[in-house]
């Protein structure tokens, strides 16, 4: 089985890593943002070359001298797939070796079904979604795969029997890996989002929280520039925190969690009580097709409608609190949101995070906190599933 390399520790991986989010450097630039030598980059930048993962793309002229010759990588040199499975809905996605996304779907989640089922149709999509973009394995260099937690990165399973009991302890990365002939790597939903933002060059800090609300609500922090995992990918298992004055069970045994009082299914739930306000909004009440119905609800918010308004506010006021959680424990004042569950009702929920953030004494006049959408809420795990690829599978380069 296939275990993460330290990618990011090699002199080779950070460059690629730099090239990567800064798209065009020169050697110079290349040798002031490594603090490696001249000579070293020189060594270094030659060997990507010969390997077809870099290539030189023109000149940038100084003021004086010699014009410096620009770096970049080469898109096509591999493509990795990112995937995200969730109860209710799964995405899958493919990235290029810049981590450009060049091609996603959508498809139904995990559901009750068996695990090995769940493989099955993955590897089906997967490779139709290859297909569709002319490419095919050989040109993949890896696969990640994320889901709820917590799991055993190391041996691939999951350490809870969600969906269904089957799932607990099932060899979900080997037999991934089989079907597609590919390596695979295990990866937190949350986690895997941060990951995606942190990559995506927007954010302006490297220490930050984000809070993904798919089928249930989890945690992410990312500390100067690493992502905080765990003993069992679950560290900041925020949905499962209480918060002190709920009164809803949550899956997990617990009263008043995060999530059985504000995550998505939540919310369906107290709307589908009022049968007649549900049939008005179409919800069909399975909470396998939570998702959906909470997007219904979503817009029925975005239009106008009173009815679903004070259920939702309190929703994304909690999440607000639970935010705030986040960001004190960790010393944080960015928070991001993701999540499929945000494609309509984002602006709500970073409205009411912000609101809670800026609330708190303990945070500094110097750092105002903030609030941020994911740029790609539905697709945010998966892409940075992929893009996680790129990182920590080995590149085969020469030496």
């Amino acid at each position: 089985m296939l275990q993460p390399a330290h990618y990011r520790a090699s002199t080779s991986g950070r460059v690629l890593d730099i090239l990567r989010t800064a798209g065009t450097l020169s050697r110079v630039e290349l040798s002031d943002s490594t603090g490696m030598s001249a000579a070293t980059i020189t060594n270094v930048v030659r060997t990507l070359m010969d390997a077809g993962l870099v290539r030189e793309v023109g000149a940038d002229q100084q003021s004086r001298g010699q014009p410096r010759r620009l770096l970049q990588l080469v898109s096509t040199a591999w493509h990795t797939v990112g995937i995200q499975v969730d109860r209710a809905m799964s995405s899958i996605v493919i990235s290029d070796f810049t981590g450009r996304i060049v091609a996603s779907s959508s498809l139904r989640g995990a559901g009750l079904r068996s695990p090995g089922t769940v493989v099955d149709d993955l590897r089906d999509h997967v490779l139709d979604l290859l297909a569709s973009t002319g490419l095919d394995a050989a040109h993949v260099l890896g696969v990640g795969l994320v889901t709820h937690g917590p799991q055993d990165r190391v041996r691939g399973t999951l350490h809870t029997g969600q969906p269904t009991a089957e799932w607990r302890g099932f060899p979900l990365v080997e037999a991934l890996s089989e079907a597609l002939s590919l390596p695979v790597i295990l990866e937190n939903d949350a986690t895997a989002a941060a990951i995606g933002e942190q990559w995506g060059g927007s954010l302006p800090t490297e220490d930050f929280g984000l809070i993904y609300l798919g089928s249930g609500v989890g945690g992410a922090v990312i500390i100067a520039g690493e992502p905080y995992n765990g003993r069992s990918s679950n560290a900041t298992e925020i949905g499962h925190i209480a918060l002190g004055d709920g009164t809803a069970r949550c899956s997990c045994g617990k009263i008043g969690c995060v999530e059985a009082e504000a995550g998505p299914l939540a919310v369906v739930t107290a709307i589908s009580a009022d049968d007649a306000l549900a049939a008005d909004l179409g919800l069909v009440g399975d909470p396998l097709e939570a998702l959906a119905d909470f997007e219904r609800i979503a817009r029925a918010y975005r239009d106008g409608d009173e009815r679903v308004a004070g259920t939702l506010e309190a929703s994304a006021t909690h999440i607000g609190r639970a935010a705030l959680v986040l960001a004190e424990l960790f010393d944080i004042d960015t928070v991001v949101l993701a999540g499929p569950a945000l494609t309509t009702a984002g602006s709500l929920y970073r409205r009411e995070v912000e609101k809670a953030l800026q609330e708190s004494i303990l945070q500094s006049d110097a750092h105002p906190p903030r609030a941020l959408l994911s740029a790609h809420p539905t697709d945010s795990a998966a892409i940075g599933a992929a893009l996680h690829v790129l990182r920590a599978v080995p590149v085969a380069i020469p030496t």
